[in-house]
């Protein structure tokens, strides 16, 4: 069984292990539903199309991780409806069904992407193996989409930088509070219902990582996103420092 850099892999790594393909697998789920959500609000039919493949990536993705799973017979848990991935869905949704294409691509292609690409990459660091192979390899990918997503929204906040900012500080605060709560040292809203069995941020240490650092790192990314978008800085920094730790 090749997941870690050694030979021999202990129950506790095991664990944790299999609750980080759990969560990956899980997160896969919810941006290939959020994806396939998002072609609805889309008229233009290359635009719908381009969500469409999106969604089949994202579904991609999560197969590549179960496959991953299945060999290594990891204790895989699948929840969409878990207390902070179903809240997050539920936002998502919220803008889809009224239609609002820039909030949708706000929550799946800039705050989703930005946790997904640095946790995957401090994982696949971390891990080493094929399985770091194919943490850091998916993290690459789910990179291109957060590189497109901006160009788009730089556009949208040149039409309108005053409606275009109040827009994002209110979904900010929405979703972004969620995924906080969801990367905290302790989980603010309680079990998260996908790890197995007690949160696996407390057994991090088990495979040379710890939240606090990955927490730290996705947040980095993700102001460095808004810095891309042309969110300034004395706002992002703001909007950050005001989420729950």
């Amino acid at each position: 069984m090749e997941i870690l850099k050694e030979e021999i892999i202990t129950v506790e790594k095991f664990n944790v292990i299999s609750d980080v393909f759990s969560q990956a697998i899980t997160g896969e789920l919810i941006g290939m539903s959020n994806f396939a959500s998002l072609a609805e609000t889309i008229e233009d039919p290359h635009e719908k199309m381009e969500a469409v493949e999106h969604a089949n990536s994202e579904r991609m993705h999560a197969n590549g991780f179960w496959a991953y799973a299945r060999k290594n017979k990891l204790k895989i848990n699948i929840n969409m409806h878990g207390t902070y991935w179903g809240e997050v869905r539920k936002q998502f949704l919220a803008y889809a069904h009224k239609g609002d294409f820039i909030a949708c691509l706000i929550i799946q292609e800039v705050m989703l992407e930005s946790f997904a690409i640095s946790m995957y990459s401090d994982v696949g660091t971390a891990l080493g193996g094929e399985a770091g192979r194919l943490f850091l390899r998916i993290a690459d990918e789910e990179r291109e989409h957060l590189e497109h997503s901006s160009d788009i929204l730089r556009s949208e906040m040149a039409k309108d930088p005053g409606g275009f900012l109040y827009k994002f500080q209110e979904i900010h605060f929405n979703c972004m509070t969620i995924l906080s709560e969801f990367s905290a040292s302790t989980d603010l809203r309680g079990h998260c219902g996908v790890c197995n069995d007690e949160c696996m941020k407390l057994s991090l240490h088990h495979i040379g990582l710890d939240i606090v650092t990955v927490r730290g790192n996705a947040l980095a990314l993700y102001a460095q996103a808004l810095d891309n978008v042309g969110i300034p800085g004395e706002k992002s920094i703001v909007w950050i420092a005001k989420l729950p730790a």
